[in-house]
């Protein structure tokens, strides 16, 4: 109890310096000014740089709202960003705005924080739900409530070397099979013994794929584990056959082989990778620029990618919601996305920020994956989804048949599944049953 205690006093004098600052030394709200309490954290590959652009929307937003103060939180990192926040919960004084990643908001909502939506989104000519990817409208409603709205999104998509696939004289693959011929090509051509690489011990890489063969995780209603289907089992083996049926990624990514490098090092032409790192690649990786680009997931039976990102919500406890609400639509707005992307060098979540002109020209990376966006999806946003996903389906299949030639694939899913439902089965038998999305 006295941990507890001075954990909780210690982050409220650190909140109060951060309110007497407005976060990030912006002014005191004046005595009769309404204030909205923003916050946020430097997530989405944005680093320190989502300050910038949070601090210029607040003063925009100010000035188009006289006698409105918005104080934005900007700088708490995310690993402390949870529990910042459950100590402003507790003691009553929770924001009136913030941002959290969707697989996050559902432990708030929960909890019964989080401001249903719906009669806003009824109610305002100006917040177009068809405007963003119908994925992520989706993560925000639960049980045909709407929770919370698409901020940020970011999708898995196919990075490439366009010199080596000119040389090569192949295009990006669109189907399963055109992959396995671009990359027995590069091969060839290119005498590169593996020109594929991505985190094939990392579950997060693997559902794409599964999806795109039509298989599933969970069942709708997050009851049920379907990771035995023969879709489910026959993506996890075509994955496994890349490595050591086609040979076209080193076997050594099963083992602690990092894709940067061999990305780096020039050793692959094609890549597995997320938007959120098209911001930082020529940085990361100046050797490559202006000879690189990014194309949609190859397609199984079904498009498919996987996306999912953050979200704005309301609390409970705001003292003006009308106030808030304008602002969470203000940021959404496309002009202000673009911004966002400029700053950050983060993609937006707004579809209508791809058709500006001047966004698609100065970020051509992010259009050429509108489909993704489009076709995207995002993992069961249930509370034990990462337990069962991250932790007994990576150790029990991937760790054990990604590191071996001969793994029996099947044999490691049907041991999976029952430890994976026992979970399933214990969580339910104790919380209250949801459905999300529906």
């Amino acid at each position: 109890m006295r941990q507890v205690l001075i954990l909780y006093v210690g982050s409220l004098l650190l909140m109060a310096g951060l309110w007497l600052m407005g976060g990030h030394g912006r002014p005191l709200a004046t005595t009769g000014e309404k204030t909205i309490e923003f916050w946020t954290y430097a997530g989405g590959g944005s680093a320190g740089r989502s300050t910038r652009f949070w601090r210029g929307l607040a003063d925009r937003f100010e000035k188009e709202n006289p006698g409105v103060r918005i104080l934005t939180v900007t700088d708490i990192d995310q690993g402390n960003y949870v529990q910042m926040l459950s100590t402003r919960v507790i003691g009553g004084t929770p924001p009136d705005v913030l941002i959290m990643d969707d697989n996050m908001a559902v432990g708030l909502n929960e909890e019964g924080l989080i401001a249903p939506l719906d009669d806003f989104l009824r109610r305002d000519p100006t917040y177009h739900v068809e405007d963003f990817p119908a994925s992520m409208m989706r993560d925000g409603r639960v049980a045909g409530t709407q929770y919370w709205i698409p901020w940020y999104g970011g999708s898995s998509c196919l990075m490439y070397r366009t010199d080596l696939f000119e040389q090569a004289g192949v295009s990006p693959p669109r189907t399963w099979q055109e992959f396995l011929d671009v990359c027995r090509t590069l091969q060839a051509k290119l005498n590169m013994p593996h020109p594929l690489a991505f985190d094939v011990e990392v579950a997060f890489w693997l559902m794409p794929w599964v999806w795109q063969n039509g298989g599933e995780i969970l069942s709708p209603d997050h009851r049920k584990v379907l990771i035995d289907s023969p879709e489910f089992i026959e993506a996890v083996q075509f994955v496994h056959d890349l490595m050591y049926q086609h040979h076209f990624m080193d076997s050594g990514l099963a083992r602690g082989m990092l894709v940067k490098d061999l990305w780096s090092a020039g050793k692959v032409a094609m890549i597995i990778g997320g938007t959120w790192e098209i911001g930082m690649m020529d940085d990361n990786y100046p050797q490559w620029k202006g000879r690189w680009e990014v194309a949609p997931l190859p397609a199984g039976r079904l498009a498919a990618s996987f996306y999912g990102g953050q979200q704005l919500m309301m609390t409970r406890k705001c003292k003006y919601p009308e106030l808030a609400w304008r602002f969470m639509v203000y940021a959404t707005r496309p002009e202000n996305q673009k911004l966002w992307t400029d700053i950050t060098g983060s993609p937006p979540a707004n579809l209508k920020t791809l058709e500006m002109t001047e966004f698609r020209r100065e970020h051509a990376h992010f259009v050429r994956l509108k489909q993704a966006m489009l076709t995207g999806r995002n993992n069961p946003l249930a509370p034990f989804f990462a337990e069962i996903w991250y932790g007994r389906f990576s150790n029990v299949v991937l760790h054990r048949v990604m590191s071996d030639p001969n793994g029996d694939v099947a044999a490691a899913v049907r041991e999976a599944v029952s430890q994976m439902q026992k979970i399933v089965d214990n969580y339910w038998a104790s919380h209250k049953h949801f459905v999300q999305g529906e």
